[in-house]
């Protein structure tokens, strides 16, 4: 079962987690079945609007294809060098990698993500940002919902853009840096933290107005804004 008491974004995350070890520990090649979309929500036990989100989410990281109808279900994807270039970054060297490297990574390139948002998006982009907006001050006092939640909306940016290797490069850092702090206990919170999250709500709000407006001048000098005061 996925154990994730937070959104629903959250939870198709943590499918998304899942399957990706059911590849990893069956050894699973390309184009071969990992199993049907009712037997993966059987055995994790979430809600069929959840399974949904983790199979869009899976299937624009390029981790799984879609076959409908008899004999379809969830494919591990054929990977091509985009894809390959955003998850080789984290065992280049067979290194260990730092979360603050990938948090440096992810800084410098949100910029041109947030910008390359409010040139490209859609009607759907513009539905999907809206939402993720308004339900950012439902959690901001609940730190790690709030956290994920940001990052979903920072997914949503980096999913617009054209640019397949930026696109790719970023999500890789996202989904390490998640993997990595996913589950760390969080502190409780003073009065100035607190202050600190209601001013990176509002900045994320209007980040978001500016990408569903398509301000592109508006979204650079939030971007800018935005990477000045991450903390």
């Amino acid at each position: 079962m996925v154990d994730v008491a937070l959104s629903r974004m959250t939870r198709a995350e943590a499918v998304g987690q899942h399957v990706r070890r059911e590849i990893a520990e069956r050894g699973l090649r390309p184009g071969q079945l990992i199993g049907t979309k009712t037997d993966i929500r059987a055995s994790v036990g979430v809600a069929k609007a959840t399974m949904n989100e983790a199979v869009r989410l899976l299937e624009s990281q390029g981790v799984v294809a879609v076959r409908p109808g008899p004999g379809g279900g969830l494919f591990v994807a054929q990977h091509d060098p985009v894809v390959r270039l955003g998850q080789s970054l984290l065992t280049v060297d067979a290194e260990p990698v730092r979360v603050a490297d990938a948090v440096v990574v992810r800084e410098l390139l949100e910029p041109r993500i947030i910008v390359d948002a409010a040139e490209h998006r859609t009607q759907d982009d513009i539905v999907a940002i809206t939402a993720q907006s308004e339900a950012l001050a439902d959690v901001v006092d609940d730190p790690n919902a709030f956290v994920h939640a940001v990052w979903e909306l920072h997914r949503t940016f980096a999913r617009i853009t054209p640019n397949r290797i930026l696109r790719e490069t970023y999500l890789s850092m996202l989904r390490f840096i998640d993997a990595e702090t996913l589950g760390v206990g969080s502190v409780e919170e003073d009065t100035s933290h607190r202050r600190y999250k209601r001013s990176r709500l509002r900045l994320h709000q209007r980040i978001a107005k500016a990408v569903v407006a398509g301000n592109l001048d508006r979204a650079a000098d939030l971007a800018r804004e935005h990477a000045l005061t991450t903390g």
